[in-house]
């Protein structure tokens, strides 16, 4: 009987972890999300941070700085400023961030440049940072930027952040390569 009862518990253990799993799933099919429609400038709040762009850029090249070779593409490079305030909770946006087009395709920022992104953002403060995104110049049209709200082991509703850029076909790039900006930490004001 002790053998039936160990195969027993493990297949009920099995079972719940398989219930978990499902449960938790995919984020954009498993935690409602509800959206922060703001424009560039404006500020859009979910329960962790709050956020908003400070500026735009395309260009064809960007640059960590002066002294540095500048990063060339065929395509477009998106280039945003962003400020963001934590609430009650640190926040890290690494994977939490898209550049997302109205034909429904997710960019993530290039990692080249991962050292701009805002930093890692205590309670208390605002973190400002530059996200650098690729993008073909037929989808520049309608894009948003997107911050999503840090996903734990429950799910819950949240909101999303999601900035009009502004951008249309006939965006204008900057000519010359685009400095990218050192990321800051402050008290919020």
């Amino acid at each position: 009987m002790s053998r039936r009862r160990d195969w027993s518990a493990l297949a009920g253990c099995l079972a719940v972890v398989a219930a978990i799993a499902v449960g938790v799933g995919d984020r954009e099919e498993g935690v409602p999300m509800g959206y922060a429609d703001v424009a560039v400038g404006e500020t859009g709040a979910s329960s962790t941070f709050a956020a908003r762009v400070l500026d735009v850029q395309v260009g064809r090249q960007v640059q960590k700085d002066e002294y540095s070779e500048p990063l060339v593409t065929d395509a477009m490079f998106v280039v945003v400023e962003v400020a963001a305030d934590a609430f009650t909770e640190a926040v890290s946006f690494s994977g939490d961030v898209w550049l997302v087009t109205t034909t429904g395709h997710r960019y993530e920022p290039r990692p080249e440049t991962n050292l701009g992104h805002p930093p890692f953002t205590p309670p208390g403060f605002t973190g400002t940072g530059t996200f650098v995104f690729q993008v073909p110049p037929d989808r520049l049209d309608g894009a948003r930027l997107l911050l999503e709200p840090p996903t734990g082991t429950f799910i819950t509703y949240d909101v999303a952040v999601r900035v009009d850029l502004d951008l249309t076909e006939d965006t204008t790039p900057v000519a010359t390569p685009i400095e990218l900006g050192e990321p800051s930490l402050a008290v919020t004001p």
